[in-house]
């Protein structure tokens, strides 16, 4: 009986996976981190690939993974950087306008992790004093947390099945400073095109 159940489970997956689309892509993304007195604006392209799993009439989801690179700059002596690695799992539902063209309303949340970032400049942010060159946004002493959820939704538009031109926006539910005297959440939109397998 386990034998006959594992086998309808395998072929029920590689059902569901056999009508899988992938896609690949490049963006731009505007992050906005507001704090209680302070406003930061980052900005900068995202590359990824998706791996949209049809549910039931029309509604899928599409599990994904995106590198952002993201900056700030004032000058060469000012300036910020951040790299993020992002895993979206969005729920999309496809509405054919005309023969070969879709548009597709999506909506998800996106799991974001920085891996690395740099502050440099005459300033003091996240608990780090800078005072010359580039100090360590994740350091021992930073009080910025690397770790955010967003929810957020968007639409694509896909031709031929080929090619999917979208825009999103995206809410962070986090608090991404640490210390108990201030608060520090990200927003921001996104756009770009991705080819479709």
């Amino acid at each position: 009986m386990k034998k006959i159940i594992l086998t309808l489970a395998l072929a029920a997956v590689a059902a569901v996976c056999a009508n899988a689309q992938i896609g690949v892509g490049v963006g731009y993304a505007s992050t906005t981190l507001k704090g209680d007195n302070t406003t930061t604006n980052l900005g900068g392209l995202t590359f990824g690939a998706t791996y949209n799993i049809p549910l039931v009439n029309g509604l899928a989801v599409a599990p994904g993974i995106q590198f952002a690179m993201q900056n700030y700059k004032e000058d060469d002596n000012n300036y910020r950087k951040e790299n993020y690695i992002a895993i979206p799992v969005l729920f999309n539902y496809g509405i054919e306008l005309v023969d070969g063209i879709k548009l597709v309303p999506y909506l998800g949340p996106t799991f974001s992790y920085g891996i690395s970032g740099v502050v440099a400049g005459g300033a003091t942010a996240f608990g780090i004093t800078v005072s010359t060159g580039e100090v360590n946004l994740y350091g021992d002493n930073s009080t910025y947390a690397p770790f955010d959820i967003l929810v957020g939704g968007g639409v694509a538009l896909d031709v031929m099945d080929m090619v999917r031109a979208y825009v999103g926006y995206n809410i962070g539910l986090l608090d991404r400073n640490t210390s108990d005297n201030a608060v520090l959440k990200a927003s921001g939109v996104n756009f770009g095109v991705a080819y479709l397998f």
